[in-house]
């Protein structure tokens, strides 16, 4: 008790803490524990160690599901991260300098946040769809109908069109993230710049991007989070199983089919291992963000200390 009067902050600290334990510490932990179980989330369970990764890794038709929907999640992080990015920095900064009509423009690219995700799917598959869609008639329309397709159902460009409509739907978000960013640099350092004889972008590169490096490494680490747990875009488009020949296959679908999709015994026809196997994927999962995670970390605290 006296080491614990001696330090009184742990009081405030206690609650907090509890929480965090009991809804993400624990799961973790119990999610582990039913990987190294055989069970269909019905019955009692068998411990079979790692014998479910074993099988995730050594058969043939499972790691092929996990390699694919992995591959898709690392497409979606590299355009989110080399195409959505950049455009999420460039508008941030052209609201910053306070264009004409900026508060207009600010509420325009985020308004698509206000949307439900079926409701995008469905304007997405009415612009790509074969027959009727706004993008074939505008190739029609400018001179190159013969690059007219049915983009829905080529399963070349499943995992293309799936990262449109993400990025339609949250480019905003990361443009908020930079904006506010922007907002802390001091006023006077830009007005020095100015004064200096700065150009625009010479202002971008030489003071913004500096200033919120640390915004731009957060935002990397949770695009990449975000595209490894990106689920409703690929279900409502492609369904349990990920599209044609799985062309919008994601690792997060990929754990819902095994765990709870027309393969389980919970969903469908009878497996008697879907929680375990479901669980097993759930924590190569979590591994893999895990590990960027903490790379994210460390190359923060260094930024954060050769800044100091």
């Amino acid at each position: 008790m006296t080491w614990i009067k001696k330090r009184p902050f742990l009081w405030f600290i206690l609650p907090g803490f509890a929480l965090y334990s009991l809804f993400t510490v624990y799961p973790i932990f119990s999610a582990f524990q039913i990987s190294l179980n055989q069970w269909d989330g019905i019955g009692p369970k068998t411990f079979v160690g790692f014998a479910n990764y074993a099988e995730l890794f050594g058969n043939k038709e499972l790691f092929a599901q996990l390699t694919g929907a992995f591959r898709h999640s690392v497409i979606l992080f590299l355009l989110n991260t080399f195409a959505v990015l950049p455009g999420q920095l460039y508008m941030a900064y052209l609201l910053y300098s306070k264009i004409k009509g900026h508060r207009f423009f600010q509420a325009m690219i985020f308004s698509p946040q206000f949307i439900a995700t079926p409701v995008i799917v469905f304007m997405g598959t009415l612009i790509f769809d074969g027959n009727i869609g706004v993008f074939n008639k505008l190739l029609e329309a400018i001179g190159l109908g013969e690059w007219t397709r049915p983009w829905i159902g080529l399963p070349e460009f499943g995992i293309y069109i799936v990262w449109i409509m993400v990025a339609w739907s949250g480019i905003g978000v990361g443009m908020i993230f930079f904006l506010g960013a922007m907002k802390m640099i001091p006023v006077e350092m830009m007005e020095a710049a100015l004064l200096e004889g700065a150009s625009y972008w010479r202002r971008f590169f030489s003071i913004v991007l500096p200033q919120i490096k640390t915004t731009v490494l957060n935002m990397l680490i949770l695009t990449y989070i975000f595209a490894m747990t990106m689920f409703d875009f690929s279900f409502i488009l492609g369904g349990v199983s990920g599209g044609i020949n799985r062309s919008v296959d994601v690792m997060a679908l990929f754990f819902y089919r095994i765990a709870f999709g027309d393969n389980s015994a919970v969903g469908g026809t009878m497996n008697v291992n879907a929680m375990g196997m479901g669980t097993t994927i759930a924590c190569v999962m979590f591994a893999v963000i895990f590990v960027v995670a903490v790379v994210q970390v460390i190359l923060t605290y260094r930024r954060t200390e050769d800044g100091a």
